[in-house]
């Protein structure tokens, strides 16, 4: 989505590891696929992380090292009203749309996008559509092969943005003890990439990317991380290289260092610091999330001068709201959702 809320809000030269961000890994926007398509209200709210298990913890995909940072750092913020409405047409395709309205992330002020999505009762088939009126149409297909294997393909098409347009396909295998994944997409050029992680000790993983861009003949992005959790503390790191646009041949690196601490049942708490050599740019990033049975409040403040907050209420309403200090933007937003009619006799959650 155009003016993501995760962007820097300091102003920096722009490089080609922020502007590839998305490859790994890749978030959902808000104006495309809603994760929780089939799900129940009561369903909506991710178990708290950091719950002690039975058992090891089992590996994850190198993309998702800081899933728990990312659940409260990557807020679905908006500006305007805005509408979801989803429709059961079967008991495997729903249909769903958007609407917003006085947005900011559209010259015209609106937007408005529908689309089915099937599943089938085993979940191991997924396939979600997206059309809008400003030409977009956004797909995703997802198939489960076996026990251990994940196929993944995404399509981004805009009909008068050429920028926009995106089409990528994944393979990833999760295994008992490691875990890879390889994909392929096109953004203007190629780009092809691998990932890798293993797990070093039960509450210890590692891993890694490599990402080849098809520029200036062939470009390369790296990074390497390990993930620590146990019981209710998580610590990931991750030291990532990239190409500098502004001088050819040379490269700059980041560290990125995160924490989160479960708190209780309810309340977790989060921080992420970062540090960019040989620009010698620092942040530090505080954010919260707490739980409730039917809602959840997630809060953000960074020291680039954002601060956000966004509640959703899994009943049907939803606030949003993100000042940027340092560029003087205010966004504030308020969200219904319509969601399907329960069937007779079904108990609500």
């Amino acid at each position: 989505m155009e003016g993501s809320t995760n962007a820097s809000s300091r102003s920096r030269r722009p490089r080609l590891g922020r502007m590839l961000q998305s490859f790994f890994p890749r978030v959902v926007k808000a104006e495309e696929i809603p994760q929780e398509t089939f799900s129940a209200p009561g369903d909506a709210a991710a178990p708290p992380p950091g719950e002690a298990s039975k058992g090891p913890e089992p590996p994850s995909q190198f993309e998702m090292f800081s899933k728990e940072w990312q659940q409260m750092s990557q807020q679905d913020n908006w500006d305007g009203f805005r509408i979801e409405a989803q429709n059961k047409v079967t008991e495997h395709v729903m249909a769903s749309h958007s609407l917003f309205l006085g947005t900011q992330l559209r010259e015209c002020g609106y937007i408005y996008q529908f689309g089915p999505a099937f599943q089938t009762k085993d979940a191991r088939t997924v396939l979600v559509a997206r059309a809008g009126l400003d030409g977009g149409v956004n797909s995703r297909a997802v198939q489960k092969l076996g026990d251990c294997w994940e196929l993944k393909g995404s399509s981004n098409s805009h009909l008068k943005d050429p920028q926009r347009n995106m089409h990528e396909g994944s393979l990833e295998y999760t295994g008992s003890e490691m875990t890879m994944a390889t994909k392929l997409a096109f953004q203007g050029a190629w780009l092809m990439g691998g990932a890798f992680t293993q797990r070093i000790a039960p509450s210890l993983q590692l891993g890694g990317d490599l990402t080849l861009i098809g520029v200036n003949g062939v470009t390369s992005i790296g990074q390497l991380g390990l993930r620590w959790g146990a019981g209710k503390d998580v610590f990931t790191a991750a030291l990532s290289r990239t190409p500098d646009p502004r001088l050819p041949g040379t490269q700059s690196h980041e560290c990125r260092l995160q924490y989160v601490r479960k708190i209780s049942d309810r309340l977790m708490l989060g921080s992420e610091f970062k540090f960019s050599h040989p620009d010698r740019e620092s942040g530090l990033s505080l954010a919260y999330e707490y739980t409730f049975r039917q809602a959840r409040i997630q809060g953000l403040l960074d020291s680039d001068g954002k601060v956000s907050c966004s509640v959703s209420d899994f009943t049907g309403f939803g606030f949003s709201g993100m000042i940027d200090y340092a560029r003087g933007d205010y966004k504030f937003g308020v969200m219904m959702h319509v969601l399907p009619q329960q069937e007779p006799g079904q108990q609500p959650a």
